[in-house]
């Protein structure tokens, strides 16, 4: 039982990179010790747990049966060490968080001080990634997520909410001139995302109806959106959390706010294993805190 439980940890990760190097460097340990503590895994329970050669690593069905019960079963011990470490009055740890692109915006650097101002011996490592990972199988603890979510097994915990809203530059229109309903958009440089559910030819109106554009610019990358935005290259779509400092300073200004936007509910989603992490825990309600103390920018809607 000692050897499952020392060494369960070392398979899971072997799991999710497929390789004994990768997994070796990940861990901070020589290889041997990666393909020591496997074979100790293997003689404590009598199976071949892994094929592997010089060039491959697969996973036997056995193998992959330990694997998909040690996930959760190593998430709950997490679980129930960081309870009792918390019990001594601290909450100390590693929170390990996935997000989308663009998820995270200006307000992600104030939110972590003031979070590990309160909770400083709690080490958080933000991943950002254009796939939605797997909670346990990847190893991480949050994940955040934009609605409507399809029907999955995590906990899911609604952070907030942010907006859709489309901005230019006040250079730009200068230049072309402020739209001041929707037909004007016709003579306009028009810059999408292809995020968060947006459809391809279509921005959305507050009403619900779609509104069809000819776009003369669309990415992935919001960063890139937004700085060609400000670099007066048209109209961009944009979500609000992102252009927070943008709007204060007037490097950015609403265009038909009133007219054109859509709501972009925001969620932390977590394996039911983890639903009494002291560490989780601790963020969701600094989170929750920290975005009803933000004043929201004022534009008309």
């Amino acid at each position: 039982m000692d050897d499952l439980l020392s060494e369960l940890p070392t398979l899971v990760r072997l799991s999710q990179t497929a390789s004994v190097s990768r997994t070796a460097k990940d861990l901070g340990v020589p290889r041997s010790t990666v393909s020591r503590r496997l074979a100790r895994l293997e003689s404590a329970l009598g199976v071949v747990l892994a094929e592997r050669t010089t060039r491959s690593f697969r996973l036997t069905p056995a193998g992959e049966m330990l694997v998909d019960g040690a996930a959760g079963l190593l998430a709950k011990f997490q679980t129930l060490r960081e309870s009792v470490e918390a019990s001594g009055g601290s909450v100390r740890g590693r929170l390990r968080i996935a997000a989308p692109p663009g998820l995270s915006g200006p307000f992600l650097g104030g939110f972590l001080r003031t979070f590990q101002d309160q909770f400083p011996e709690v080490e958080v490592e933000f991943v950002v990634m254009d796939r939605r990972p797997h909670l346990l199988d990847e190893g991480f603890d949050l994940v955040l997520a934009t609605g409507p979510l399809e029907d999955m097994p995590w906990v899911r915990h609604r952070l907030g909410q942010s907006w859709y809203l489309a901005v230019a530059s006040p250079s730009y229109l200068s230049a072309r001139g402020t739209p001041t309903e929707v037909a004007h958009l016709q003579q306009h440089r028009l810059l999408g995302a292809r995020l968060h559910g947006l459809a391809e030819h279509d921005w959305p109106r507050i009403d619900g109806r779609p509104l069809p554009i000819s776009r003369r610019m669309v990415t992935n990358d919001l960063a890139s959106l937004r700085g060609a935005a400000i670099e007066g290259l048209g109209i961009a779509l944009l979500p609000v959390h992102l252009l927070i400092d943008d709007l204060h300073v007037g490097s950015l200004v609403p265009v038909l706010p009133e007219v054109i936007g859509k709501p972009l509910d925001i969620f932390g989603l977590y394996a039911h294993e983890r639903r009494t992490s002291p560490l989780i825990r601790a963020l969701l309600d600094s989170v929750d805190a920290f975005a009803k103390a933000q004043a929201a920018p004022s534009f008309p809607r």
